[in-house]
């Protein structure tokens, strides 16, 4: 197996094990493309176990993951897998374009989900409906606490909010550039007046990522392009 197919291989891997961890509903639902750089298997806590040295290598495994190859990542958008597949056949591709549809809804496919995952999920679901109170409308019993069937896609969590868990691994962004970490991936900066790059995932440190999706924004919008969250002044 060739070292690029490894790195897919991990890459699914681990994206399985943190949705079980996380967001165990995301067995066998949607979520978006933004959640899995942001929230699930970011580069700046992952890179390790990814195996990947460069924030590029690990740009070019998730291009590829959603671009079907392996066939782990099941995108729900014909016209965003046909961009990402023409990217990668391009002389020089460019390898972060999946930023660009952030807000696509993406699903694990289901032959590549260990059944032993899915069982997990299966029988804690079952327990919580057992301790139900009374049954919804539909007949269904709900637990008090479990997620309603379909959410909208939380591709960042705003400061006001709850956060998803108590890792501190969801993304959110740093407000100013004195915080001594990158806007993209968190990693501590080092204090150099000359700083201009995170020296881990490659960003300009003085880009600002929307909040809502992560999509860079230009100094003079009003709103995100990919998501169309209003920016704050």
């Amino acid at each position: 197996m060739s070292v690029r197919g490894d790195v897919l291989d991990r890459f699914h891997r681990l994206l399985v094990e943190e949705i079980a961890r996380k967001r165990p509903e995301y067995l066998s639902g949607p979520f978006t493309v933004a959640e899995i750089y942001q929230n699930l298997v970011p580069y700046g806590t992952h890179r390790d176990r990814l195996g990947v040295e460069i924030n590029g290598d690990y740009e070019d495994a998730l291009l590829r993951l959603l671009a079907g190859e392996g066939g782990y990542l099941i995108l729900e958008s014909e016209h965003a897998l046909r961009e990402l597949r023409r990217e990668l056949k391009s002389s020089n591709p460019n390898t972060g374009v999946y930023r660009e549809y952030a807000a696509v809804d993406v699903r694990l496919a289901a032959e590549h989900v260990p059944e032993g995952a899915l069982a997990a999920v299966a029988r804690a679901e079952a327990n919580l409906v057992e301790g139900a109170p009374e049954p919804a409308p539909n007949g269904r019993h709900v637990p008090v606490d479990a997620p309603a069937p379909h959410q909208p896609p939380r591709l960042a969590v705003p400061p006001e909010e709850e956060p998803l868990e108590a890792s501190g691994e969801e993304w959110e962004p740093a407000t100013t550039p004195d915080e001594h970490a990158c806007r993209w991936c968190r990693a501590s900066l080092p204090d150099r007046e000359d700083l201009r790059f995170c020296p881990y995932c490659g960003t300009d440190v003085h880009a600002v990522p929307c909040a809502t999706c992560g999509q860079e924004i230009e100094p003079d919008w009003r709103f995100c392009i990919a998501c169309g969250t209003e920016v704050p002044r």
